[in-house]
């Protein structure tokens, strides 16, 4: 058993410093520490997939991070796992908790199968790990071997925590005792157009990057939406998502927090904002000034066909005003696209865009010819960013 402050240290000293996951009991002395230390954050997540990607777009900012979850989790974080952190070739300690441990204390019925597959799981996704440290000797080698494992393949580094593995903490941080008070989340949707008349995406594609600067950073969701923007204007300050569906909200999250000097456009899908709805929760808790969001619905699964999504009954507008974002906005018109991009109101963020489109997509369209780890890489270069192990 080890104090949770001798870990945190260590983490400081080769300067992981930005915490997100989610709770479970086995971590709560260490997630204690880490709200309690004025030098580091801790970012809570609606989902074990979300503080993946979170923490991925820290990584891209310069910050070296790490995530934490109950192995109950671990199937909600796969995802990003498998088609983010390991095709971006992203970095970071991760910490799994071991519920139901086969030669542990008696728990739960719900972490029975989870608890006998973690490390067999772990390995399937071929993420290197270990157990997590049971004494202060051992601390110092595990951050050579983590900072070795990184250096040489930029992959994600998993530590065990089994039962009593850290000495018990309380919180000290104390929450607001403020009243919440009056919340008033009126709001009316503003679409006139029938479907069959609305913009193409590739058309307000066109007019999002024709307000583009080249201190702007650009983050597009998965399938058509990056794919038609790599067609229509590729550049160094673009990132491509790829698979890890609904993620790029969170890695564009991620990396607002860690870079206010730049304005974070996320080019999101209706189908991918859905997926991952919780993190609208986590941009209006947070409320990163310079996050931009623009939702293009086409109320379809344009990438696999077509298939309808749910978000023709649904005001995403209303969504994130009620999660707490500053300005939100809906149209389906490009001219009042052109006029709330150009306006100066829609960058006092967090902002929402809901814009209403109809899908298809250029018959020619193509993929990107770069690899997504070099899109990575790329980026991080456009941002002055170097990491040192």
């Amino acid at each position: 058993m080890i104090n949770a402050k001798d870990f945190l240290t260590a983490c400081k000293t080769h300067q992981f410093d930005f915490f997100s996951g989610t709770p479970c009991s086995y971590l709560k002395p260490f997630i204690n520490a880490v709200i309690d230390d004025p030098e580091v954050k801790y970012y809570d997540a609606t989902n074990e997939g979300d503080a993946v990607a979170m923490v991925s777009g820290a990584y891209v900012s310069g910050r070296k991070g790490l995530v934490m979850f109950q192995n109950s989790g671990f199937g909600n974080a796969v995802n990003a796992l498998t088609s983010l952190s390991h095709t971006f070739r992203v970095p970071f300690i991760l910490i799994i908790t071991h519920r139901g441990q086969p030669d542990g204390s008696p728990d739960e019925p719900q972490h029975e199968l989870m608890g006998q597959i973690t490390e067999e799981l772990l390995n399937t996704l071929r993420i290197r790990w270990e157990y997590f440290p049971q004494n202060t000797e051992e601390i110092a080698p595990l951050f050579s071997r983590i900072r070795e494992y990184m250096s040489e393949f930029s992959l994600p580094y998993a530590l065990v925590m089994r039962e009593g593995s850290i000495e018990p903490q309380e919180l000290k941080s104390k929450r607001k005792d403020d009243p919440i008070g009056h919340r008033d989340y009126r709001f009316e949707d503003n679409f006139s157009l029938p479907y069959n008349e609305r913009s193409s995406r590739t058309e307000a594609l066109k007019v999002i990057t024709d307000h583009l600067k080249l201190e702007d950073i650009v983050i597009a969701t998965t399938g058509k939406t990056g794919r038609e923007l790599y067609t229509l204007k590729d550049a160094s300050n673009h990132l491509y998502m790829v698979g890890s569906m609904g993620s790029a909200s969170s890695f564009a999250l991620g990396l607002a927090l860690n870079r206010p000097d730049k304005r974070i456009l996320m080019l999101d899908g209706d189908g991918a904002f859905l997926m991952r709805m919780g993190n609208a929760a986590s941009v209006g808790a947070f409320k990163p000034k310079n996050y931009l969001h623009l939702v293009l619905d086409n109320e379809a699964h344009d990438s696999t066909g077509g298939q309808p999504t749910v978000s023709n009954g649904v005001s995403l507008g209303l969504i994130g005003k009620a999660c707490g974002y500053r300005q939100v906005y809906s149209s389906d018109q490009l001219t009042e696209l052109d006029r709330l991009l150009a306006s100066q109101k829609a960058n006092e963020g967090p902002t929402l865009i809901h814009f209403k489109i109809k899908k298809g997509s250029p018959k020619d369209l193509g993929r990107p010819k770069i690899k997504p780890y070099e899109v990575k890489d790329r980026l991080m270069k456009h941002l002055g960013v170097q990491i040192h192990w």
